[in-house]
């Protein structure tokens, strides 16, 4: 964005009848609908200032926004060359976005106390090491993929001290979590080459590589293995410090427990949660997927699978359950030697 380019919010004040634009018409045959908008600026250098300002209504809901008045839309307010140019943006969503989050904080310090400040801690964490070290190294050119699995590590240590502190329990999840993301990533980069996929299916990445980041295919391979990655570390977190935990207490519960038995105890666990978490993890990316779904629901099998995009989504899925099924056993091993009756701290005392 330039120097003389700011987007700034406004307020409706009021809007009037919609007419079709004649001129557009004339030109380029569309029918399109255009309503004047008073409207008050809420920032920025022209803040306080009321102008006015087209808003075109077409056929695509799409690029549509449904002006009232004390509605609230973003403005892109252009400087360039001494003249003042204002139009419509998009609508203004923060602040609804504002009290959902609000919302949500307070439920998850009231419910989860303490552990639930300590974890929105850790969670902070993961979003600034991804919007701080991935995407500026990304943008640099450095291999995306390598540097996801830095910060999975990452996340995953500050994750699990915040939950469980310097423990037994935190250790064995930390194990078991980086060995089922190793194992996630070891997949979708073989996947993605044997495949192959170009992590180009989807638009952004298309206009990403047309503008922003011109790099070779395999960078872009990189970013699509570092996004499987991403989106499948939150899961197996939670299914390694659930396993551990389960182990945890079966120590506890039965003292001078052999580390075969323990195993066993957090391998019954996993097999129960395994089920639901992987439908968690697919049922994610389905979710996600459901307008690519529809579009493509009349298309030959054959096709529709081999598709980049749908092969993408696909592989996604099933690498992160792959990692997520594998963190259950890693996890209930190492739990179980740490606990252990006659290993070091054993006997049920989870402390570091």
């Amino acid at each position: 964005m330039s120097d003389t380019e700011e987007f700034v919010p406004g307020k409706v004040l009021s809007v009037g009848p919609a007419q079709v634009n004649a001129e557009l018409q004339k030109s380029t045959g569309m029918i399109s609908r255009r309503e004047t908008a008073q409207i008050e600026i809420l920032g920025g250098v022209c803040q306080g200032e009321k102008v006015e300002v087209f808003n075109e209504i077409t056929d695509n809901p799409v690029f549509n926004i449904n002006l009232s008045p004390g509605k609230e839309v973003l403005l892109i307010v252009n400087l360039a060359g001494g003249k003042k140019e204002i139009n419509i943006a998009d609508y203004h969503r923060v602040p609804a976005l504002s009290v959902l989050l609000i919302v949500f904080l307070v439920a998850f310090v009231f419910f989860g106390g303490k552990k639930g400040v300590k974890s929105l801690i850790a969670l902070v964490i993961s979003v600034l090491l991804i919007a701080f070290v991935l995407l500026p190294l990304s943008l640099a050119g450095f291999d995306p993929l390598a540097v996801s699995i830095g910060i999975c590590i990452a996340t995953t240590l500050a994750t699990m001290y915040f939950v469980a502190g310097w423990t037994k329990k935190a250790l064995a999840a930390v194990l078991g979590t980086v060995g089922g993301v190793f194992v996630a990533g070891l997949a979708a980069e073989l996947v993605i080459l044997l495949a192959p996929l170009t992590g180009l299916s989807s638009e952004e990445a298309q206009i990403l590589r047309g503008s922003v980041l011109v790099r070779s295919p395999s960078f872009y391979q990189g970013l699509l293995a570092a996004g499987m990655l991403i989106g499948a570390l939150g899961v197996i977190m939670d299914v390694g410090i659930s396993i551990a935990s389960t182990v945890t207490e079966v120590s506890l519960a039965g003292q001078g427990l052999g580390w075969k038995k323990l195993y066993e105890a957090g391998m019954n666990v996993g097999r129960d949660i395994m089920g639901t978490m992987t439908n968690t993890l697919i049922l994610a990316y389905t979710g996600s997927a459901l307008p690519l779904l529809l579009l493509i629901s009349q298309m030959p099998l054959n096709k529709l699978i081999n598709l980049d995009l749908v092969a993408t989504e696909v592989a996604s899925a099933i690498s992160g359950s792959l990692g997520l099924v594998l963190t259950i056993p890693l996890t209930a091993f190492f739990a179980a030697r740490l606990m252990a009756a006659g290993s070091p701290g054993g006997q049920g005392n989870s402390s570091g």
